[in-house]
């Protein structure tokens, strides 16, 4: 953690990602583009810097899952860019970014209980197979890469929700992975032609409250642990 960092208290972190998020909904709302470069773009790195000031440094699962917000960061300016190549890039980039949080739900146990998320997984699973089934063809050429990213997309949501769901329905960590699945699911839904009033606001809201939950219930799990442990 840099010392301009931790002079800032973790919660004007939050505050301030709430702030941007207004402004990033109503860009979408209203058609700002020009806003959303910055609006967009500032919100991972803003739970980046809360994620930073309220754990202890020198975490390997904290240093994952910041990586993991840089590289959403770089996704979300790629896909404010219009076309296919510009497409991909972002989806490639939050692909890496859901491996980065792999890891680090990994590294937080999440394989110990596979057992008693056995639910969970099955769940996130077969969801994945049926809509990837029902819209291979309307995506065309986009189908197995987004196949691939849907994939370790759920492969994510899952781990999170055996660790979240496992402890508590009240976990944000659960919740985070399954707003995470709505939000690509409706993103997904118009890439394959699907028109769904509201789709933007959708996707931004879903997508913003899933990194923020991702990023509350990671901190949470690093604050009942010895930082020898993780």
């Amino acid at each position: 953690m840099t010392e301009p960092l931790a002079r800032i208290p973790a919660r004007t972190w939050l505050r301030a990602f709430a702030a941007v998020l207004a402004v990033e909904l109503l860009a979408v709302a209203f058609g700002w583009d020009a806003v959303r470069w910055v609006s967009k773009s500032a919100l991972t790195l803003l739970l980046l810097g809360h994620l930073l000031t309220a754990v202890a440094p020198g975490q390997t699962v904290a240093r994952l899952f910041a990586a993991g917000l840089l590289f959403a960061c770089a996704a979300d300016i790629a896909l404010l860019v219009d076309g296919t190549p510009a497409f991909l890039t972002g989806m490639g980039l939050f692909a890496v970014m859901q491996v980065l949080y792999i890891a680090s739900f990994i590294k937080l146990d999440a394989l110990r209980y596979f057992d008693s998320g056995r639910v969970v997984l099955i769940c996130y699973f077969a969801f994945w197979a049926g809509l990837i089934t029902a819209l291979w063809t309307s995506l065309g050429p986009l189908a197995a890469p987004v196949a691939v990213y849907s994939l370790l997309l759920v492969g994510m949501a899952a781990l999170a929700g055996v660790l979240g769901f496992w402890n508590t329905l009240k976990h944000p960590l659960g919740w985070g992975g399954l707003l995470f699945v709505v939000s690509d699911t409706v993103l997904g839904l118009g890439v394959a032609g699907y028109d769904i009033p509201g789709a933007g606001l959708a996707v931004m809201s879903t997508y913003a409250a899933a990194q923020l939950l991702l990023t509350l219930g990671v901190i949470r799990f690093l604050k009942r642990r010895r930082p020898a442990q993780v």
